[in-house]
């Protein structure tokens, strides 16, 4: 492993992670609420919505951020000529926006849609005035201030969510609550860090012969995820959007969440090593591994506790998401592993490659979901992102392998601990619930939660043991409990004396 540049990368993937435990745990807590107050066809109507805003926001995510990562030497004009592309794009989408909602009410056959969407169309404008120059937070892996300007702004935007849905109880308080938030984090952006923008657009040409990909490559990814949610909202019912999307707001969580800080904190370590192949090869494990360690126990712990987890955190109007959040589960976990794939070709300034994977998977997702009828029932979708993730995740190792050499032997060597110790601490989990036979309530849940947390520590970190203590991300977590051990016995001191 090169020595020179984990730490380092461990600390700022600390960082991110915790900056998206923060804001996931906020969110949690907050759909947990709001899903005890609203209905599954309100989360319906939002979720129409905001996938639609996703949509059209995708044509105006040039991937600036990450082209302006790349390129490393920045000046003015490109701060300036990100910021005015940005502004531009807001005008022409919230016009379209405002054009188009009376259309999108009458396709989706509800007309509650239209002044929502109207609603929406502003969010256009405000984020377009977000600050550009806080990407230097990224350039420079100033992962703490990161942190403040992703945190602050949602944690106010939490309360203001839940008072309005307490007073309003309607989709317009998840609506209002997209509006605070957005509002916040661009007046945050400026507060964190001060900036004077001029419109200019003198560097636009050298930044879209990167970013042209980077736009191409998101509108694929919103196909692939975002558009399933206006799938089953056309095709089954407004009620079922509300399911899925709450189901892949949970499943994803545990997975995905956890991912992408570690792959935002591995992106500009993996730029730095660009030219040395050998250094980027050790980063790629690592960052793999990280990801693994955590998302795959977390992953298919809530496919195995999915049962207890709904109806008692839920409620019982969203029994019909427990088979969604399963299948949701193993998705999101496998596209977790292989979403740190396409950063080496963002790194490397092939975003085309990237781009390509993503083209595969959504012709693959598209060709199971109607090829194999899998649009008859909310969990036909779910099932068909499994199987184009699949395909994703053994095509890109695949491209990764030709471009810089990895060993697919040793990236499986390398996560090996902490498969067969979630295979064992599934079984674990699975036997006692057959054989005890639990009462379906909050405190069994929970208890499943902390055996299955128990078990899969106690495996993997015996696993490490008997594999002689290799350096790793297991002995970054033995490190960080001994600190935390040693800490607890100097504070029982000094409470004794």
């Amino acid at each position: 492993m090169n020595h020179q540049h984990s730490p380092k990368l461990a600390k700022s993937a600390l960082l991110m992670l915790v900056t998206r435990l923060i804001i996931n745990t906020l969110g949690i807590v907050s759909s947990l609420v709001l899903v005890r107050i609203l209905s599954p066809q309100d989360f319906g109507i939002a979720a129409i919505a905001m996938s639609l805003y996703s949509l059209v926001s995708l044509f105006g995510d040039f991937g600036l951020n990450t082209a302006l990562i790349q390129k490393n030497k920045l000046e003015k004009s490109d701060y300036d000529t990100g910021f005015t592309i940005n502004l531009i794009f807001g005008a022409v989408a919230c016009l379209f926006f405002v054009i188009m909602a009376n259309t999108i009410s009458v396709f989706f056959e509800d007309p509650r849609l239209e002044p929502v969407i109207y609603a929406v169309s502003s969010l256009f404008v405000i984020s377009s005035f977000k600050n550009i120059k806080v990407v230097d937070f990224q350039i420079e892996m100033n992962f703490h201030l990161e942190l403040k300007l992703q945190v602050i702004p949602k944690l106010i935007s939490f309360f203001g969510t839940l008072l309005m849905a307490y007073l309003l109880e309607s989709y317009w308080a998840l609506i209002f609550g997209s509006l605070l938030v957005t509002l916040l984090n661009v007046t945050f952006s400026y507060v964190m860090l001060p900036y004077m923008p001029s419109l200019s657009l003198k560097g636009v040409r050298a930044l879209f012969n990167f970013s042209k990909w980077i736009m191409l490559n998101n509108l694929f990814y919103y196909l692939n995820n975002k558009s399933v949610d206006l799938i089953v909202g056309k095709f089954i019912s407004t009620s079922a959007a509300g399911i899925y999307s709450i189901s892949k707001e949970m499943a994803t969580l545990p997975a995905t969440e956890i991912a992408a800080p570690i792959n935002k904190a591995s992106y500009p370590a993996y730029a730095k090593q660009k030219s040395n192949f050998e250094a980027l090869r050790e980063l790629f494990y690592q960052t793999t591994s990280m990801i693994t360690v955590i998302a795959l126990p977390a992953s298919l712990g809530l496919m195995i506790t999915a049962d207890y987890f709904v109806p008692t955190v839920l409620g019982d109007k969203w029994m019909s998401a427990i088979p969604v959040i399963q299948l949701l589960s193993v998705f999101a976990f496998i596209s977790s592993v292989s979403s740190n794939n396409g950063y080496i070709f963002l790194a490397l300034g092939k975003p085309k490659v990237t781009t390509l994977i993503s083209a595969i998977r959504i012709l693959s997702f598209f060709g199971f979901l109607f090829g194999l009828n899998l649009i008859e029932n909310i969990e036909g979708p779910a099932l068909a992102l499994i199987l184009s993730s699949i395909v994703n995740l053994f095509v890109s190792y695949f491209l990764v392998r030709r471009e810089i050499s990895i060993s697919i032997t040793k990236t499986f060597i390398t996560n090996m601990r902490a498969i067969l110790s979630t295979l064992a601490m599934c079984i674990m989990l699975f036997l006692i619930k057959y054989y005890l036979n639990f009462d379906v309530n909050l405190f069994t849940f929970l208890l499943l939660v902390l055996l299955g947390a128990v078990f899969y520590s106690g495996f993997i970190l015996t696993a490490w043991v008997c594999s002689g203590k290799p350096e790793c991300v297991e002995s970054l977590i033995a490190e960080k409990l001994s600190q935390t051990f040693r800490k607890f016995k100097v504070s029982m001191k000094k409470r004794a004396q």
